[in-house]
């Protein structure tokens, strides 16, 4: 009995000292997270310096979603005038044109090979569409008569994101509550998620993994393994309204979520928790705070961009928690989506005024 005691003793003894050591690191490294950022260089040059370079007017209805494609030059823009429109963001041409069935298109991506685009919305269905090789110059005639290259219709609500897996597969999200992976050469359903109790807002894939992130308005986000059928991984929680938009960090091991409390959240994946809450301060009950719409992060991830329904657009640098105003125009209108291209030299804003703009 008295070497049971012993041992036990000496087992307590020794978490003591472990629990004291690992204090000690965390204490160090918290020292050297804020040395490090007192130390790093303030963002006002680049608030100086980061303007709209160019202005792609083209779209006739509110512009409600874009995508970059992975050239670095190449955006995709969906408008509720019924058109997909594939630009040159350096030269502002209008490369293709794709007018659609349906003019209540909420969502729109680009597949990484540039060669196919999907858009959706109120019709509930995901159309895919192949991007021809002729010129850009083909006439109205011939793009008033191109078909969809595949009709995905399995969702029974709006289709509110879509994310391409490669050119043979795709993630999409819906009003219906659910995710659903598609096979596209076949149009066939391989996975369907559920697990959110309300609308899924938007989606995000985590490159080099088989996992993607859905934001929901349950004001949750979840991980998923899209491998699986009981695929719900992790949970995130921290909003208290709608989440609209989801983003991934370069390095894919926090991503960034926002929504209609105008919070937007800094999530780490590795402790399963938030980071850091960015929230505009100063706002009384009667005017209330304005919802996020968009969130993107800059190519480094220290900078977080943000577009608000109240037209305003900001970067939230994470490493010293300060807000930086982008764009705050009081005659403009609703931010509806934004994002950083694939070399991170650039940022493409969206809108109801009908304009895209590159930033850098």
């Amino acid at each position: 009995m008295s070497d049971n005691k012993a041992q036990i003793h000496e087992n307590q003894v020794r978490i003591e000292k472990l629990e004291k050591k690992v204090t000690e690191i965390q204490g160090n490294l918290d020292r050297q997270f804020n040395t490090v950022a007192d130390v790093s260089s303030d963002v006002e040059d680049f608030k100086q310096q980061f303007k709209a370079r160019k202005c792609m007017v083209g779209h006739y209805g509110k512009i409600y979603a874009m995508d970059w494609g992975n050239d670095e030059t190449t955006v995709l823009s969906a408008a509720q005038d019924g058109a997909l429109i594939v630009w040159n963001a350096l030269t502002n041409n209008k490369l293709h044109m794709i007018n659609l069935i349906s003019a209540w298109v909420m969502s729109c991506g680009m597949s990484p090979s540039g060669q196919l685009t999907a858009s959706g919305g109120l019709d509930n269905t995901c159309s895919i569409y192949k991007l021809s090789s002729d010129s850009p110059q083909a006439s109205k005639k011939e793009v008033k008569e191109q078909q969809a290259h595949r009709t995905l219709t399995e969702h029974s609500g709006y289709l509110s994101g879509a994310v391409f897996m490669g050119d043979e597969k795709i993630i999409t999200s819906s009003g219906d509550g659910t995710c659903i992976l598609w096979d596209v050469n076949s149009s066939k359903v391989l996975n369907t998620f559920v697990g959110h109790t309300s609308d899924v807002m938007a989606v995000s894939l985590i490159p080099n993994e088989s996992t993607f992130i859905s934001g929901s308005c349950d004001h949750t986000c979840k991980i998923w393994d899209h491998r699986q059928f009981d695929a719900n991984v992790q949970t995130f929680a921290g909003h208290v309204k709608d989440v609209n938009t989801v983003s991934v960090s370069q390095n894919q091991h926090s991503f960034v979520s926002a929504g209609d409390d105008s919070k937007v959240i800094l999530h780490d994946r590795r402790s399963y928790g938030p980071l850091q809450t960015y929230s505009q301060e100063n706002m009384s009950l009667e005017n209330l705070p304005p919802a996020v719409t968009a969130v993107a992060f800059s190519h480094s991830s220290r900078l977080i961009f943000a577009g608000y329904d109240d037209a305003s657009c900001l970067a939230w640098d994470t490493l010293k928690n300060k807000r930086i105003d982008i764009s705050r125009d009081a005659n403009a209108v609703r931010v509806s989506c934004l994002g950083v291209n694939t070399t991170g030299n650039a940022l493409c804003t969206g809108g109801w005024d009908l304009a895209l703009r590159i930033w850098c």
